[in-house]
């Protein structure tokens, strides 16, 4: 319990230390702000979480249901390219989205063809908080179907079965069996999911969306004043918070009753007649979401590669910094995750409000995390410094900061949540009677542990790993202030391009972060293959 503790304060110190400077804030900044900005801010931030939550939940539920329960043309494959958008960075699809339905892009290229460019003029604006919603839905919206489909395929299955044999119709199935039963999931992926979108800032920046996050950066970088920033991250953290506590007590019912990340290869299919349906609907999220991306991606990488071979050396060590860091930090942090819910179960909700903390910080976007951690590491090097100074030890520089360790500690702050809610849906599958009898039979925590929890949990283990790698892969902020000198990685490059307007240089580094979170993907249906998990 004590290691918990400790855990999750230590991760709350750089939160602590934002709200300390939100105290600080200058009154005359942040009245311009807040007479100004911050309701629009609000506003968008709140239409941005409702908007991607409905669409998203839409596209999961909907991509799971079908590719569960029904049966259609190249359903196995269609199974597994719906996970694939996971891996694409969403600024990279925001960049495509935008290229494409610009004035002069391919949308209106085609259309002037057909002699109907009237029509580019009636659809809605990538530019603009639908299209935001209509981006982050799309790369976002794999956490609920993969999830999601774990939890049809094993719970639900045999419930539904004999509701179908009954001659209960598909609609009630849907809503009255597979939803109340993967309910615990559902909502996992969905809190996943809205505190990605409260914490992005590379779609609504590009998009020119005013979010809290857009507000944070403005406030920071255009009127000077970080402590006015750190007010509006506060903010983001009580959004945070209040979405975490709804969600444990809406999961807190459903303990011990359903969730399981079994993926063994199930044949579900209750509707058996091969359907055109579900193929064109599962064909058309496809599309969307993952080939229109992806062959923007592999034209503009290709258009200069060709034009230049050796352009792609330039990426070398970039790839070898991001896979090397994403690795190390994701097995940390799935680790950290691990022995959190372990010990919230063991001594049950007294600990909750302390990991409700710890959580909170994936929901900041990592600009503020960063500056958070470089505050408090600096603190720590100055009385360092101090200590080596009294036994007369002179001449030392920063310990700590510009180490790899202050950029794993701010992933750690940022994405716990990330591999903390998998694994914390999946214990609740297992039932504590299971531990009350080990207990009873003289088992101790660690045997518990070790020999009982870790072999029903693997599978939401390597999910959590997952997660949190393609996460770190492509996130920017953190890295981008917390790195070491002359580090780049992949996410960076791909931002030093954008920025300079260089979208085809950028894309040569967003496909390769997608190609490096398919390994993890490709690896972990091997895995499953040869255990038969």
């Amino acid at each position: 319990m004590f290691i918990s503790i400790a855990i999750a304060a230590i991760i709350f110190i750089p939160i602590t230390t934002i709200w300390f400077k939100a105290l600080s804030a200058d009154n005359l900044v942040w009245n311009h702000i807040y007479e100004n900005f911050f309701l629009k801010f609000s506003i968008n931030t709140i239409i941005l979480m409702l908007g991607v939550s409905i669409l998203t939940l839409f596209l999961g539920l909907i991509s799971a249901w079908l590719t569960v329960f029904y049966d259609f043309y190249f359903k196995k494959l269609f199974s597994y390219l719906l996970i694939i958008p996971i891996a694409i960075p969403p600024y990279a699809v925001a960049y495509c989205y935008a290229d494409i339905t610009d004035k002069g892009g391919v949308l209106f290229s085609f259309l002037e063809f057909l002699n109907l460019e009237q029509l580019q003029y009636l659809l809605p604006s990538v530019r603009s908080i639908h299209g935001a919603i209509f981006v982050l839905s799309i790369t976002l919206f794999p956490y609920v179907y993969l999830i999601a489909r774990f939890s049809f395929a094993n719970n639900s299955k045999k419930i539904i079965e004999a509701a179908a044999n009954l001659g209960v119709d598909r609609v009630r199935l849907f809503f009255k069996c597979a939803l109340p039963l993967g309910k615990p999931a559902i909502i996992a992926s969905l809190v996943l999911v809205m505190m990605e979108t409260m914490s992005d800032f590379g779609v609504v920046h590009y998009l020119g969306i005013d979010s809290l996050s857009v507000g944070i950066y403005k406030s920071w970088f255009g009127l000077g004043d970080f402590n006015s920033a750190a007010r509006l991250a506060t903010i983001l953290f009580i959004l945070a918070f209040i979405v975490i506590t709804v969600e444990n007590l809406l999961r807190n019912k459903n303990e011990g009753k359903v969730f399981s990340f079994d993926l063994s290869e199930q044949d579900v299919r209750v509707f058996s007649e091969k359907n055109i349906g579900p193929f064109i609907v599962i064909l058309f999220f496809t599309v969307i979401a993952l080939l229109i991306p992806f062959s923007w991606l592999i034209y503009s990488s290709l258009s200069l590669i060709m034009s230049d071979i050796n352009i792609i050396e330039h990426f070398y060590k970039a790839s070898f910094n991001s896979i090397m860091l994403a690795f190390l930090s994701a097995a940390l942090i799935t680790i950290v995750a691990a022995v959190i819910c372990f010990t919230q179960r063991i001594y049950g909700g007294s600990l909750n409000l302390f990991i409700n903390f710890a959580k909170v910080g994936y929901a900041s976007p990592g600009i503020v995390i960063a500056i958070g951690v470089i505050t408090t590491v600096l603190f720590l090097d100055k009385k360092i410094i101090q200590l080596l100074q009294l036994i007369n030890i002179e001449d030392v520089g920063l310990i700590i900061s510009g180490s790899f360790f202050i950029l794993v500690f701010a992933y750690l702050i940022r994405f716990l949540a990330v591999a903390f809610n998998p694994i914390e849906a999946a214990y609740q599958k297992i039932n504590k009677k299971i531990d009350f009898a080990a207990i009873n039979l003289g088992a101790k925590n660690s045997i518990l542990f070790f020999k009982i929890h870790i072999p029903m949990l693997q599978a939401s283990f390597i999910i959590a790993f997952l997660f949190v790698f393609i996460d770190i892969l492509k996130e920017l902020p953190a890295t981008l202030i917390l790195r070491p000198f002359n580090f780049n990685t992949l996410s960076i490059l791909t931002f030093e391009y954008a920025s300079s307007e260089q979208l085809k240089m950028a894309a040569i580094p967003s496909l390769l972060i997608m190609l490096f979170s398919l390994l993890p993907l490709i690896l972990i249906r091997l895995i499953f293959k040869v255990k038969k998990i």
